[in-house]
């Protein structure tokens, strides 16, 4: 299982409670297969859908606000998750198969998981600098 740790802070609190509600989503899912509670799953669902408009959104704002440089790949990394998770809810709608879905779910999850430890890291530096960083 993989969790937050301190060392994934962005410096920004908001941001920084969306990556550990994503943290969180991966027990979610956990307790759903644990516990053979598979309605939750519409809930995982739902709970993507709204991550990848409203983090990312706030997440782009603030890369743009202070001019970060790799803006650019950031926010094409976004539109990515965007279209797996649009994906998913095609497939959940579909009424596809349970383990189709939860194997759907775990591989953006840990998709999304990867991208905080190793891109949004970066938005550190914006955030605790104070500086503007320029693009080229």
């Amino acid at each position: 299982m993989q969790s937050w740790t301190p060392n994934l802070e962005t410096g920004n609190p908001e941001i920084d409670n969306h990556h550990q509600e994503l943290f969180q989503l991966t027990t979610m899912l956990d307790n759903a297969i644990r516990t053979q509670d598979l309605a939750k799953l519409g809930s995982i669902v739902g709970f993507m859908e709204h991550y990848v408009i409203e983090h990312f959104s706030e997440e782009e704002a603030l890369m743009q606000a202070h001019q970060y440089a790799f803006y650019i790949h950031h926010k094409a990394e976004h539109e990515i998750f965007k279209v797996h998770v649009q994906e998913l809810r095609k497939i959940f709608d579909a009424g596809i198969s349970h383990t189709h879905i939860i194997f759907a779910i775990r591989k953006i999850l840990d998709k999304l998981i990867y991208h905080v430890r190793t891109v949004d890291v970066g938005i550190a530096g914006i955030v605790n600098s104070g500086h503007h960083e320029k693009s080229s």
